[in-house]
Formats: C-alpha cells, structure tokens, sequence
C-alpha cells in the first residue's frame, strides 16, 4: 500500500467529511494494505450509514470471506442483492448471488 495515497485520501476526506466515494476508497485502499479487519469495520460502518452504496456490499462479502467470515459474507451477498431489487441494478446483483453461490459452495 501507498501511505501516501492513504494519507491523501484521509485528508481529503477531513476536508469533505460525508463524502461517501472517499470513505469506500480508504477501505479499499485498507484491503490492499493487507488490513483487511480495518476494510471490513470500514465497509461495515459505511453500509450502516448508507445502505444504498450498492458497490461496498460485493468488497465487503470479499473481505469477510478473507476473514473467514463465510457466513458474514454470505449474509451481505443477500443484504446487496436485496437493495439491488430496490435500485433496479440487475448486473450488481447476478453477481452479489454469484459470489454467494461460491461462498456456500466453498
């Protein structure tokens, strides 16, 4: 991971605090940095405050099953297809059901 763009990225978003997209990238940028439990809590934390940001349900299921989370993971493949219906996002949602299929297959 670049501590750099990590650093970038938090202090863009001391600067523009409700910015969801910046929230989701730290996460994402937390995961390829290996933390994947500050990814999940970052995600996690993220959906409780907006459950409509369809994009973190699938990087969330992905890093609970990294965490062994299986059943977590599960859980949150149904939790985005379900707001997927409501958003009409049919493409997210065949493949939130698809990477729950592989988890209840792993």
């Amino acid at each position: 991971m670049s501590t750099d763009r990590l650093n970038q990225l938090r202090s863009m978003l001391a600067e523009e605090p409700g910015d969801t997209f910046l929230r989701y990238a730290i996460a994402l940028e937390r995961r390829r940095a290996e933390d994947r439990a500050g990814a999940a809590e970052d995600l996690e934390t993220l959906l409780r405050e907006d459950p409509t940001y369809i994009a973190c349900y699938y990087q969330l299921a992905q890093v609970l099953a990294e965490l062994g989370r299986n059943e977590d993971a599960v859980h949150t493949c149904e939790a985005g297809a379900l707001q997927c219906l409501v958003s009409g996002d049919r493409k997210t949602r065949s493949e939130l059901l698809a990477l729950k299929e592989d988890l209840e297959d792993a």
